[in-house]
């Protein structure tokens, strides 16, 4: 038997399930353009005999990495532009990671609904 109690309550994680929908929407529709893929620096050694990279002195490039048929490739980030391409690269993880909370909340509001249907459902009378 279904209670006002139970009812309210499940009204109440409806509720909750929306506004946290709201608020992923939100995260997702924010302005400006992004970059797939993530910027850090790369450091490694050349193998030139008497570099300082020999001593531990590892060169460093910016590269964004790309995720591609299963596979990383890295692009080099043009010089000067690294903290330009981390606020893209940093949007889009923003983005992903909203669209992730989203199908999570979606299947949560699914089976909310699911229950409200089954609460609300009445057996034909007899006839």
């Amino acid at each position: 038997m279904v209670t006002d109690k139970n009812r309210s309550r499940l009204w109440q994680r409806t509720y909750r399930t929306r506004k946290r929908i709201e608020r992923q929407l939100t995260k997702l529709m924010e302005r400006g353009p992004f970059i797939r893929g993530a910027v850090y620096a790369l450091r490694r050694k050349c193998g030139k005999e008497g570099c300082r990279c020999e001593e531990g002195h590892l060169h460093q490039s910016w590269v964004l990495a790309v995720p591609h048929r299963g596979r990383k490739q890295t692009r080099v980030v043009p010089k000067g532009r690294e903290e330009e391409w981390k606020l893209l690269a940093g949007r889009y993880r923003r983005f992903r990671r909203a669209r992730a909370e989203l199908v999570k909340l979606f299947k949560q509001l699914m089976a909310l609904i699911d229950e409200i249907e089954q609460q609300r459902t009445i057996s034909p009378p007899e006839g």
